[in-house]
C-alpha cells in the first residue's frame, strides 16, 4: 500500500517538477538593484524607481547550467507586506499595465531585446502613521504557457555580472513612515546675487503645502524690503491651489537699475493659509548687488562662424581672380 502512495506520488509530482525545468530556458535578473537600506517616506507619497529586466543567460557558464537560452518568456510581479497601491508599467518594450505580463525577450533577434524596462512605484496611503514599516518585492519570473509562474523559482540567483555586481531575480525595498513636513512652509536661498543695472530682478520663494494628503490650498502672502536696493517692496499676491506635497514659486520683483555694488537688501515673506488665516509662515532673504557679467563677443562659435566666413569670401575672389586670368 505505501509503495503504491509512493508511486501516486511521483505520478503527480513529476509532471509539475518536469513543467518547472521545462520553463528555464534562459535566467530571469535585474540588471540593477533597488536602493537598497530603508527610505524614510510621509503619508501620501509616491516612490518609483526603474528596473531592467534581463534575461541574463550569458552570466552562466553552459557547461554548467542549462540556462543559457537567448530566448525566453519572462514577466515581472509585485507585493508588499501592509497592502499598499503599487503600479508597475512598462518604461520600454510596451505600454500600459505590465503586472504579470510575458513578455519574450530574444537576444538574437536585431529587433528585440534581452531586456526590458519597468517603472515600479509604491504609494504610502494617507492613513499611514510614523513608525508604519513595509517591505516592497519585485520579482522577475518564468513564463509558462504564456503565464507568469513565480513560484517556479530560479536557475541561478544571484547572476553576476561586471564589477562585480549581483543581478538578483527578485529585489525588496524597505520603508519607514516618518512625520509630515507642516502643512506650510517656505524654502528660499541664503543668499541671492542680484546684477546690478536690472530694472526688473525676480527674487524667488517657494511656498510649500507640505502635507501630501492635503487638498489644493490657496495661500496669500506678503513681500516687504528695506528699500536699500530700488523702492521698498510692499507686494501682495495669492500662490493658487498649491497641491498636497508640491511647491509653488512667488517672487518679490526688485529694480536695481540704480544699485550699487556690494549693496545687500533684505525681503521679508509672509504667508498664510488664504482660506484658515491661522496657519502661517515667514522667512527673510538677502540679496547682494554685484557686477554684471560681461558677454563675450567672440565666442568659440562666433570664431568658427568668421573663420568659416573667411574661408568661402577668398575662395570666392580667389575664383574671380582665376576667371579672369
Amino acid at each position: 500500500m505505501k509503495k503504491l502512495l509512493l508511486v501516486a506520488l511521483v505520478v503527480i509530482l513529476l509532471p509539475a517538477v518536469a513543467s518547472a525545468q521545462g520553463i528555464k530556458q534562459g535566467d530571469p535578473g535585474f540588471y540593477f538593484n533597488f536602493p537598497g537600506g530603508t527610505i524614510e517616506v510621509i503619508a501620501g507619497e509616491t516612490w518609483c524607481d526603474h528596473l531592467y529586466a534581463a534575461n541574463m543567460y550569458w552570466a552562466n557558464d553552459p557547461e554548467v547550467y542549462d540556462c543559457v537560452d537567448p530566448i525566453d518568456t519572462f514577466a515581472v510581479v509585485t507585493s508588499d507586506v501592509l497592502g499598499w497601491p503599487i503600479t508597475n508599467t512598462f518604461a520600454t518594450g510596451g505600454t500600459g499595465d505590465a503586472e504579470g505580463v510575458c513578455y519574450i525577450l530574444d537576444d538574437t533577434d536585431p529587433t528585440l531585446e534581452w531586456y526590458y524596462v519597468v517603472e515600479v512605484c509604491i504609494s504610502v496611503p494617507c492613513t499611514a502613521v510614523p513608525t508604519d514599516a513595509n517591505t516592497f518585492t519585485v520579482q522577475m519570473a518564468y513564463c509558462d504557457e504564456g503565464v507568469a509562474a513565480p513560484d517556479s523559482g530560479d536557475c541561478v540567483d544571484p547572476n553576476v555580472r561586471g564589477g562585480p555586481v549581483d543581478c538578483w531575480s527578485t529585489v525588496t525595498q524597505d520603508f519607514l513612515v516618518v512625520e509630515s513636513p507642516p502643512a506650510l512652509y517656505i524654502l528660499q536661498d541664503t543668499l541671492y546675487y542680484v546684477e546690478q543695472g536690472q530694472t526688473a530682478a525676480y527674487i524667488p520663494f517657494s511656498v510649500c503645502n507640505g502635507d501630501a494628503c492635503a487638498p489644493a490650498t490657496d495661500y496669500d502672502f506678503i513681500i516687504t524690503s528695506l528699500g536699500h536696493v530700488g523702492a521698498a517692496l510692499n507686494q501682495t499676491g495669492t500662490a493658487t491651489a498649491v497641491v498636497g506635497g508640491t511647491c509653488e514659486d512667488v517672487y518679490g520683483i526688485i529694480d536695481a537699475g540704480a544699485g550699487i555694488v556690494c549693496t545687500y537688501d533684505t525681503l521679508t515673506i509672509v504667508v498664510w493659509d488664504a482660506g484658515v488665516g491661522s496657519i502661517y509662515d515667514t522667512c527673510v532673504q538677502a540679496i547682494h548687488v554685484v557686477e554684471p557679467v560681461p558677454v563675450p563677443l567672440f565666442t568659440a562659435p562666433v570664431v568658427t562662424i568668421l573663420v568659416l566666413a573667411m574661408i568661402l569670401a577668398a575662395a570666392v575672389i580667389m575664383k574671380r581672380h582665376a576667371v579672369k586670368a
